[in-house]
């Protein structure tokens, strides 16, 4: 590199002092007074060049340099990825938790939680009370294949909350409580007496034809004034009908007769 005295020309005076001669003002001057010298000596090309490279610096700064607001957003959006992560920890702590179960209504999934149960042991205790609700906590060591040690490690995460009668299941597949086995005999019952009604209505809208006038018996299809006389006959003379079937033996009633007749007739 030519010395600045030489390229630019200038010359310092020999009776400078050193704080004068490296001035900030001196020095910017002899530095401009350079970059002329040593523009003025470059080719176009290499003119060109330094342009665009010079061009290049400045828009990979702007570009790549990450805003304030860009930052911003990434701090915040890294604030609210740490918030959910804490969220979803707490709810998985608060989901496997530690808790006590009823034995005689604890699902198959909820056996499994326990310590030392699993999916073969869960399905032996579903079994066990299918036959026989657990009346204690003891119980559980009737199971098979639940012994002392497991006892051990799980009294504390089952109970039983009320006795459940034995071999009667809902439709979960579990065995039903007292209350429900009761509300459901309640059901039945109201159902038999519905049922029991339904019935006795329908006998009472049928005709008895021991005790029916002419009048009721000629409301029957097929039977007319004839037949209904007919059948007085009949009853006066053999004694009342034992069964419908006997209408049979009416003259003029018949298998056709009596199909039309069988659901609207009693003899009782």
């Amino acid at each position: 590199m030519l010395p600045l005295n030489r390229v630019g020309g200038y010359k310092p005076d020999e009776d400078q002092g050193d704080s004068e001669r490296f001035s900030p003002e001196i020095l910017l001057t002899r530095f401009l007074e350079f970059l002329k010298s040593l523009h003025s000596k470059l080719s176009k090309e290499q003119k060109t060049f330094f342009l665009l490279f010079s061009a290049l610096i400045v828009i990979s700064g702007v570009l790549f340099n990450p805003s304030y607001d860009r930052l911003k957003l990434q701090a915040e959006g890294m604030g609210g990825e740490n918030k959910t992560t804490q969220g979803t920890l707490q709810e998985a702590q608060r989901n496997y938790a530690p808790s006590v179960i009823d034995l005689n209504t604890a699902s198959f999934e909820e056996l499994q939680t326990l310590p030392g149960i699993g999916p073969s042991k869960a399905r032996a205790i579903i079994e066990y009370r299918e036959n026989q609700a657990f009346t204690k906590p003891e119980d559980i060591m009737s199971v098979p294949g639940i012994g002392q040690k497991t006892y051990e490690k799980l009294k504390d995460r089952i109970k039983v909350e009320r006795v459940e009668t034995a071999g009667a299941k809902n439709t979960a597949g579990r065995p039903q409580t007292v209350p429900e086995i009761e509300n459901d005999n309640q059901t039945l019952q109201q159902a038999k007496l519905n049922q029991s009604q339904t019935a006795q209505k329908q006998e009472q809208a049928k005709i008895n034809i021991n005790t029916a006038t002419s009048e009721e018996l000629q409301k029957l299809p097929g039977i007319g004034p004839t037949k209904a006389q007919a059948i007085i006959d009949y009853r006066t003379v053999n004694g009342p009908f034992k069964t419908i079937e006997e209408i049979k033996n009416v003259k003029g009633i018949g298998e056709k007769t009596f199909e039309k007749l069988k659901e609207l007739i009693t003899v009782r």
